[in-house]
């Protein structure tokens, strides 16, 4: 294996495993702040002077029930549909690029480059 490919290939590994590790982390941040605002809405529902004396002033968003919480479960985020998201927003973001991109530009860029490497390696 060459040293590009190796390189290419210890980059795509280590930018794999970087954006993994936070997009885990970015699901459990979420997990923890639907469960944050559960638990506050529940202690506020509680806690709510209005509602403890007349139940006709508590709050009408706050599930109260059993089958009322299960169902809000239900609309929670999942890990799937946050990867999902991400992955249609790179998508949609390199593809736009593509579509955007003048490939003349690039090929110019690139035979620079070219002749700039052959020659820091004639001069040595």
């Amino acid at each position: 294996m060459g040293f590009f490919a190796g390189f290419c290939s210890g980059f795509a590994l280590t930018s794999s495993v970087l954006f993994i590790t936070i997009q885990v982390h970015r699901t459990n941040r979420l997990e923890q702040r639907r469960a944050i605002r559960e638990q506050v809405d529940q202690v506020n529902w509680l806690a709510a002077s209005a509602g403890a004396y007349d139940r006709r002033f508590a709050p009408q968003d706050i599930p109260r029930t059993l089958e009322d919480r299960l169902k809000r479960k239900e609309d929670r985020i999942t890990t799937k549909e946050v990867l999902k998201h991400r992955w249609n927003q790179e998508v949609e973001k390199i593809s736009r690029k593509a579509h955007e991109t003048r490939w003349e530009d690039i090929r110019d860029t690139a035979v620079g480059g070219w002749k700039s490497a052959t020659n820091l390696f004639k001069k040595e």
